[in-house]
């Protein structure tokens, strides 16, 4: 008598049956499993991360504040006094002539912080000019995500159109 588990017993064998489904799961089956779901995990990952990112990455709080409480300052201490938020465009072309290390110490940034300050047209596609002078100042952001502040102005002189965007931008 043949014991109850031996897989070459005629009655555990079907027709056409090998027996080799009686042996159970093989190291191959196991690793072939396993490779898949750790793929599949990786991939959901992946792809909830990539979801996220653009809500996590990159821009602080310090940088938003800072960029806010650095365009206030150019508004405030360069305006005319006529009309909210008009400047004065030889005040900002003198401003935006110093370096960017005496615009962090004029505004209080630190040192290792990144700052960029622009008259930019409405529509963000160029930088304006006055008297042949670029109103830009400090470090061009490249890909970076940034703390941004934007205000629309005026100028005593035609340096715009109608109105200019000043752009304050910290990473």
């Amino acid at each position: 008598m043949q014991p109850a588990g031996d897989i070459s017993s005629p009655r555990n064998q079907s027709a056409g049956d090998t027996g080799l489904g009686a042996r159970g799961q093989t190291l191959h089956d196991y690793s072939i499993g396993i490779g898949l779901f750790v793929l599949a995990v990786a991939a959901t990952l992946t792809a909830m991360f990539g979801l996220v990112d653009p809500l996590s990455v990159g821009v602080t709080s310090e940088d938003v504040s800072q960029s806010e409480r650095i365009s206030e300052s150019v508004v405030a201490n360069h305006s005319t006094a006529r009309q909210p938020n008009e400047l004065r465009a030889d005040r900002i072309e003198a401003t935006l002539d110093r370096s960017p290390d005496q615009l962090k110490s004029r505004w209080g940034v630190e040192s290792s912080t990144n700052l960029n300050v622009s008259v930019e047209t409405l529509d963000g596609s160029a930088v304006a000019s006055h008297g042949g002078t670029k109103l830009a100042a400090g470090s061009t952001p490249d890909q970076r995500k940034t703390g941004t502040a934007a205000r629309v102005v005026t100028f005593d002189e035609s340096v715009c159109d109608s109105a200019c965007r000043l752009v304050v931008r910290v990473w």
